[in-house]
């Protein structure tokens, strides 16, 4: 059985132990006293001294977690009087993060919350918000613990009293062996349930070991550039532009449909994508071929928007509470949607009424019917082109740690799949079988 630990996660835990710990001990002066015990009010003191120091809530939250890993893993000592002092860190984390966002309250940061859900359900999303997850998340997650609920027969808050780390296997067995289940859809099922007993619950959800759904070898699907071409002469307007920068570029497609006007730099030739996977942003080249669409499609976006000036409805949805911090900034064409909707929408968190981008579901449609045209019967989705984006650069003998910028990876592994794409163009070695109908042949 695996277990859902990140790989090294335990050493990097023991080493962050010894580095807190060692200040810890020249705090109060008690150098070479490893195994000696220490006590909740000495901790205290040296987080006091940390906020005195300016130290935000999240990284004295670090300090707590460490040291009771050093407790535990090296004195082998019990934590349980440092646990209340994690609750507190957690709620003033809450606390600092709303206040950074610009709101004066918890309830305000939090946004609107369904009062018929199930108290649990109203505790996770609150909690979720204040820990800055994005909307999507929030519902991937409810719906990842609205099914261990359902699985558990629970229905409030009180239900999860006897639950820990065995109904969480059992749970995640379940997922893999009855439901069959992708491993990605078990990870965040497990995620969730962490998320939800940490800022929820308030207590570790221990070790789980579980059944993991099966992870198969994955080569990516990568078109040849004749057939990128072909699927690019099948699209026009928006998608056209939409889908040349995923190939352009290397985006994703919720990279491309959450750019903003002040994003693309023409002075630079170069995009900002803000705010990606895991909260990065990075900057791309932008392609020759699409200056002057990008150009155009602002200038149509200034039309656009000088419309909903005088309609007086010019709004756009701004992240961290950056509306409340500039009240005026949510009606400046810079923030707006580069490629926004035909209608308002409201925000489901706040009810504001905004104009919104495109939505995720318009491109599909309209890629489906020009691979259709084009006669193509690979499996092609719009993240196809962000790995023909890769691929073809890689071909082209561009060196991996730039392919891996470009794309936005942590790590050169994650990069490293689209060397197992054979290069139809570099043979390096011939069938045994057209070696035999050659010499036949001769």
């Amino acid at each position: 059985m695996g277990t859902f630990e990140k790989p090294a996660q335990a050493e990097q835990e023991l080493k962050w132990a010894w580095i807190w710990f060692r200040q810890f001990s020249a705090f109060h002066r008690r150098r070479g006293e490893n195994q000696r015990p220490f006590t909740q009010d000495e901790v205290i003191a040296f987080l006091r001294s940390k906020r005195d120091a300016n130290m935000p809530a999240w990284k004295r939250m670090k300090i707590i977690e460490a040291l009771m890993t050093y407790r535990h893993e090296i004195q082998h000592q019990g934590i349980e009087d440092l646990v209340p002092l994690k609750e507190r860190m957690i709620e003033i984390c809450q606390v600092e993060r709303a206040k950074d966002g610009g709101y004066d309250s918890i309830e305000e940061a939090v946004g609107k919350i369904n009062p018929t859900e199930p108290d649990a359900i109203q505790a996770f999303r609150r909690a979720l918000r204040l820990d800055g997850k994005k909307l999507g998340t929030e519902r991937c997650y409810v719906t990842d613990l609205k099914a261990f609920m359902a699985d558990r027969a629970l229905k409030c808050l009180q239900d999860f009293a006897p639950m820990g780390e065995i109904d969480v296997e059992s749970h995640l067995s379940d997922l893999a062996v009855d439901g069959n289940v992708a491993p990605s859809t078990q990870n965040r099922s497990y995620y969730a349930l962490l998320k939800f007993f940490k800022l929820v619950l308030r207590r570790d959800m221990g070790r789980v070991e579980a059944i993991r759904a099966s992870k198969r070898n994955w080569v990516p699907t990568v078109l040849a550039e004749e057939e990128v071409g072909q699927v690019l002469s099948g699209l026009s307007g928006v998608h056209l532009t939409i889908c040349q920068l995923l190939y352009g570029c290397g985006m994703r497609i919720s990279e491309a449909l959450r750019l903003r006007v002040k994003d693309i730099d023409f002075a630079n030739t170069q995009i900002e994508i803000r705010n990606s996977k895991g909260g990065k942003s990075r900057l791309v080249p932008m392609p020759e071929n699409l200056i002057e669409p990008l150009r155009r499609w602002v200038a149509s976006r200034e039309v656009l928007h000088r419309h909903d000036e005088a309609d007086g409805t010019a709004s756009v949805w701004l992240p961290h509470a950056l509306a409340r911090k500039y009240p005026n900034a949510h009606r400046e064409l810079r923030w707006q949607y580069l490629f926004a909707s035909h209608r308002l929408s409201r925000d489901p968190r706040t009810g504001s009424l905004h104009r919104h981008h495109l939505h995720k579901d318009t491109f599909p449609a309209h890629l489906r019917k020009a691979v259709e045209a084009a006669g193509l019967v690979k499996r092609i989705t719009s993240h196809t082109f962000r790995h023909c984006f890769a691929t073809h650069l890689l071909w082209e003998g561009t060196d991996i740690r730039e392919i891996q910028v470009l794309l936005g990876h942590n790590d050169v592994k994650t990069t490293e799949i689209y060397t197992h794409v054979r290069n139809p163009k570099k043979r390096t070695s011939v069938s045994p079988l057209d070696r035999l109908m050659k010499a036949g042949a001769a």
